[in-house]
């Protein structure tokens, strides 16, 4: 079974991007916070959405590799019983 990998990562700080906390402009796949940091340097909350943004990753990161309600199937049920 193939891993999934999410929806890539930051071109500029290479941190993992979550449902959404990406853009992608021109080809290139930017996290929020350096978007903002890109467009407007002087932003007020900057901080602020980079450590939301880190913290989305770290608890993605997390939630993707527990298995709290049981067992996958093992595949489709047929038809016919």
């Amino acid at each position: 079974m193939p891993r999934f990998y999410g929806f890539g990562s930051c071109c500029v700080c290479e941190i993992g991007c979550t449902s959404g906390n990406f853009l992608d402009f021109e080809g290139q796949r930017f996290c929020t916070a350096c978007w903002v940091e890109k467009n407007n340097p002087k932003h007020p909350d900057l901080e602020g959405i980079r450590e939301k943004v880190e913290d989305s990753e770290k608890e993605w990161k997390c939630a993707k590799w527990t298995r709290d309600e049981g067992p996958l199937p093992l595949g489709p049920k047929s038809v016919k019983k």
